[in-house]
């Protein structure tokens, strides 16, 4: 993949303006958002501007555990973003939405979009309510979407999920089974 002429010349010189943005895909529609000023359109997608979304950095590293990283947006009455609104989430389908973190260019000179690199990607496990110094806020628990790794608790594959993949298929045969038990222990 090649980045556009344009790209290559302002970031050798130093001058790129790079935004960020996110894309959300709800089972409601898709949503986008960036903190810059003004309505975008990037492949097909159009991105709203929004300063008050906040995305941690991801976890990155080796091993095949699964990482984590948040969003969080809290309610601003002055933006019109009210606690109220912010109840309107629970009507989105989010649960597994997936969610894709980017990186936008622009050219220094006459602010044209330029690239979109892709970063981080994932799917919203659970969406925490709370407050922060008195304000309202939404916290979206996403898991990294890097090759479904394992997740503690997750179920694995067993020997009739290979048949589901491919019939005949002796793989998991003799792979060993352990049972899971769970007890419910109260100290009086």
């Amino acid at each position: 993949m090649s980045f556009p002429t344009r790209l290559q010349t302002v970031l050798t010189e130093g001058r790129a303006v790079i935004r960020s943005g996110i894309k959300i895909v709800c089972t409601t529609g898709t949503y986008g958002f960036w903190n810059g000023k003004g309505d975008i359109t990037v492949n097909g997608q159009l991105y709203w501007p929004n300063t008050l979304i906040e995305v941690s950095e991801p976890v990155y590293g080796l091993g095949t555990a699964a990482s984590t990283f948040t969003m969080s947006l809290v309610a601003k009455r002055d933006s019109g973003l009210t606690p109220d609104k912010l109840l309107l989430i629970e009507n989105e389908g989010y649960k597994d939405a997936p969610v894709n973190v980017y990186d936008f260019y622009f050219d220094p000179d006459d602010r044209s979009f330029l690239w979109a690199e892709p970063g981080a990607y994932g799917f919203i496990d659970t969406i925490d309510h709370t407050r922060e110094s008195g304000d309202k806020k939404l916290t979206a628990n996403v898991r990294s979407g890097a090759i479904a790794n394992h997740r503690d608790g997750y179920r694995t594959a067993s020997f009739e999920d290979q048949q589901l993949v491919s019939a005949g298929d002796q793989f998991f045969q003799y792979a060993s089974k352990v049972q899971h038990e769970t007890f419910d222990i109260t100290f009086d």
